[in-house]
């Protein structure tokens, strides 16, 4: 009934397209289902897009060197639009698992819809793997848990400052202030404790905590209160369009602080093109940056091929370069696909066994080895890259700062 096509599902409201319906509990065990939120609209639509590219064209790679199926069951896609919305992200997990009864879920992708979807995800006795390429928050970390059939391949907000503060470390010494802006939301207060303590440990000096609205228009008051504290070093913790409005009202506030450091916000093409000039010596960290050298796994070349083969790929396909979610969900999807091929199961214990066992390389990087992290046992491509958006001819490019061995520029001073 499949005739070898996977299956695009938009539930929750959304409308229903799904050739598997009317299927067979017989024939149904020849499918492999998995479900998708993501953040296909609201304020997240930035992350959720690239979930969706990147699942996606790990399918399309997969149907065009493997096959239709993996592990002889036809692969059924099961996209979910979470709207950004937390109580929807409730509703959609437990439709995948009780009504869709997927296999296994990738996604969602944004730190606060994801924090939503562990206790819908938590409370079935019989939850499937769970597999999340994004959400930061040690928020979600925390109510995970030691679940063994949960596995993370991005990384946790420690990560972020830990990458950070050795950055700086290594470019500027520590003998620095640090003032940091923080919104209320889940984003920044999961981020505001771990970056205060590698900061603090490292040896620089917080001069200001800056706590603003999620959502605000306006963060002038902030601004002018972290100014007057001739900080060397602006720690700003918030993403999407407060991302946006920041950068842009710090550039116009021309407030001469000589530093200026994110996290995921200044790899994003939207964050780019909304701020323009005002981008100039913002930092950001992430898992994946445009120009990495790391090599094809040998096992697999074809489905997990070098770093800058993948992002030519990508290129041709898709007109522009690829993003760090992109590369994060495909690696995530092709992971889940191999797992399927090799046990021919899908069964939860099996394919958790068989995670744990395997070490890829791939585009993100040399390893894919799950190991433990302070809290799950699962954790993947923690690994990051610090880099700097820096002025070059008639636009804006990343500059790769840290770590030193894949360095291709220094860090540079934000003075206006």
């Amino acid at each position: 009934m499949l005739n070898g096509f996977w299956n695009l599902v938009y539930a929750m409201g959304l409308g229903v397209l799904s050739l598997g319906i009317g299927l067979s509990s017989a024939e149904a065990q020849g499918v492999f289902k998995i479900g998708a939120p993501a953040s296909l609209s609201g304020k997240y639509v930035a992350y959720g897009s690239q979930a969706k590219n990147g699942i996606e064209h790990a399918i399309e790679v997969w149907k065009a060197t493997r096959g239709d199926s993996a592990g002889g069951r036809k692969i059924e896609l099961i996209f979910a639009d979470t709207q950004s919305d937390n109580a929807l992200t409730v509703s959609i997990i437990n439709d995948l698992i009780q009504t869709k009864k997927v296999d296994l879920i990738i996604g969602p992708d944004g730190s606060n819809v994801a924090a939503a979807a562990v206790p819908p995800w938590k409370k079935f006795k019989e939850r499937p793997i769970w597999i999340l390429p994004g959400g930061s928050s040690s928020k979600i970390e925390k109510e995970v848990g030691p679940d063994p059939y949960f596995f993370h391949t991005y990384a946790w907000a420690y990560y972020y400052h830990i990458n950070n503060v050795d950055a700086l470390k290594a470019a500027v010494g520590t003998k620095k202030k640090v003032a940091f802006v923080f919104t209320d939301g889940a984003y920044g207060r999961a981020h505001i404790d771990d970056a205060r303590r590698y900061v603090k440990e490292a040896g620089f000096e917080i001069v200001a905590n800056e706590l603003v609205r999620e959502g605000s228009a306006d963060f002038n008051s902030a601004i002018i209160k972290v100014r007057a504290t001739r900080p060397d070093i602006l720690y700003a913790l918030m993403q999407t369009t407060d991302a946006v409005q920041f950068a842009k009202q710090v550039y116009t506030a021309k407030t001469g602080i000589p530093y200026l450091v994110g996290t995921a916000q200044a790899q994003l093409t939207e964050w780019q093109q909304a701020v323009g000039e005002a981008q100039n010596c913002w930092t950001g960290v992430t898992t994946w940056v445009n120009g990495l050298a790391y090599p094809a796994d040998p096992r697999e070349p074809k489905l997990l091929p070098a770093a800058a083969a993948w992002e030519a790929a990508w290129r041709a396909k898709y007109g522009k370069a690829p993003e760090f979610l992109e590369a994060g969900y495909y690696v995530s999807t092709v992971l889940a696909l191999l797992a399927v091929e090799a046990t021919k199961s899908v069964d939860r214990d099996v394919l958790k066994t068989w995670l744990v066992e395997q070490d890829y390389k791939s585009p993100m990087g040399l390893h894919s080895k799950f190991k433990p992290s302070e809290i799950t046992p699962h954790q993947a491509f923690g690994e990051m890259v610090v880099f700097q958006r820096v002025k070059e001819g008639n636009g804006y490019v990343s500059k790769l700062i840290y770590p030193k061995e894949i360095a291709n520029g220094s860090l540079q001073t934000c003075r206006q």
